[in-house]
């Protein structure tokens, strides 16, 4: 099965994504982008271009990216930054992860992603890393989600049985065989640091509270869907303990964490081009 996007949901998560995203390895990506006098960048999944609005006014200098997604409707969306960016040019392209996406590596500086990684494989994941490595491209993968649901205040009985069935649903095929789910973050990490890339990885949670209702019904809904596709023997207690989380999210004392890692990879044995 392909994963799909609703324009509507990436326009309702972008908010709480920017403000989650971690500055702390974005000062060293800042670094090395400014002392490599790097310029190219390669935004797999683009969607409309979130990563995009994100990332590229905090990056200086002359920019040229590369948005790739297959979902032409998305790149139909696709817009700019909404403050401005000195010399910024955008090219978008309609192409799969496993061909053009890794073709195209080759040709930057830098590649970059957001809540990407726990949707691909293993496979597609190391082939990557071999392509980052051949060519000495920086990376950088926003997002990524690492299992963690926790709720604040009063605990369901249900909670743990739902976020089991969530992460094991995660590591079902999205399109590029089984998928890393809550895996994908670390497992990142790891890889490139044993191809001699310098890496972090970073929390970057989604802290969810009274004034994200929309997003909260949206992300109950959908792990109750989930769930229920794990559990078909459970589905009216998954469904009942949907009632009682939305019922929650109308408190002002509402709170629910969801866990993601932000990866930063970059060659730093590579000297700076003169």
């Amino acid at each position: 099965m392909r994963e799909t996007f609703d324009p509507s949901w990436l326009a309702l998560r972008e908010g709480i994504d920017h403000r989650s995203r971690s500055p702390i390895g974005l000062r060293s990506l800042r670094e090395w982008w400014f002392t490599r006098r790097a310029s190219r960048v390669l935004d797999l999944g683009c969607g409309t271009g979130s990563n995009l609005r994100y990332l590229a006014p905090r990056l200086p200098g002359p920019q040229r990216w590369t948005l790739l997604d297959r979902d032409a409707e998305l790149l139909r969306r696709v817009r700019g930054p909404d403050q401005e960016v000195g010399d910024l040019t955008l090219e978008v392209v309609e192409g799969d992860l496993a061909t053009e996406g890794l073709a195209l590596v080759a040709e930057v500086d830098l590649v970059t992603a957001s809540a990407l990684l726990d949707l691909v494989s293993e496979a597609w994941l190391d082939a990557l890393i071999d392509a980052c490595t051949e060519a000495g491209t920086a990376a950088h993968f926003a997002l990524s989600y690492d299992g963690t649901i926790s709720w604040g205040g009063t605990d369901d009985p249900l909670d743990s049985v739902v976020r089991n069935a969530v992460n094991q649903h995660q590591l079902g095929d999205k399109g590029l065989g089984p998928a890393l789910g809550p895996n994908a973050g670390l497992g990142a990490w790891d890889r490139f640091k044993a191809r001699g890339f310098l890496t972090d990885i970073v929390p970057s949670p989604w802290v969810v509270g009274p004034n994200d209702a929309e997003l909260a019904i949206a992300l109950i809904d959908g792990w109750a869907t989930a769930a229920a596709e794990q559990l078909p023997g459970q589905t009216d207690e998954v469904r009942r303990w949907a009632e009682r989380r939305r019922a929650s999210v109308t408190t002002d004392d509402f709170l629910l964490m969801v866990g993601h890692v932000d990866v930063f990879a970059l060659p730093y044995w590579l000297e700076p081009e003169r």
